[in-house]
């Protein structure tokens, strides 16, 4: 089986290139949105650009994926209010999924932030395991690893 890790401080974190790679694999219709006004904190409502692939974040910008497109003023903005109601899509991939691993192996650097270095790494099938994290760098924990005097640690996955 093969699983998607973070192998350096920061934390695990997709590029935006990466998910819309992922989420067209499973065949799902997105659009991605950065938003424009964070660090505006006294706003009344939230600014948003339609952004694709091609798109070359800053540390920490908010994206939102939906699937469907955004009736957005003609210069960007959005009421929270209406914000609030749509749907986005869960970005959220488990670790082992597949087209989330073909993506990684595709992109490879591309794949990473400047925040995170993914790679993928195999264990055997059917084997329980869990991510073992210290401040973003991870690890698989898995087999014998997996217990400690005898005793089978919680939060493993099978």
């Amino acid at each position: 089986m093969k699983l998607v890790v973070n192998r350096c401080y920061g934390g695990y974190t997709l590029s935006t290139k990466a998910v819309l790679r992922v989420l067209k694999l499973k065949g799902k219709k997105v659009f991605a949105y950065v938003q424009t006004n964070c660090n505006d904190y006294a706003r009344k409502v939230e600014n948003l650009k339609l952004i694709d692939e091609s798109f070359q974040g800053e540390l920490f910008d908010r994206i939102y994926y939906f699937s469907e497109e955004l009736d957005l003023c003609a210069n960007g903005d959005i009421s929270f209010d209406e914000l609030r109601y749509k749907n986005e899509i869960d970005v959220n991939f488990d670790r082992e999924d597949k087209d989330l691993v073909q993506i990684v192996e595709e992109l490879d650097a591309e794949a990473s932030t400047n925040l995170s270095e993914l790679e993928v790494l195999e264990i055997p099938d059917n084997h329980e395991y869990y991510i073992d994290d210290y401040d973003g760098v991870e690890r698989i924990v898995s087999g014998l690893e997996l217990h400690v005097d005898g005793k089978r640690i919680v939060g493993g996955r099978a």
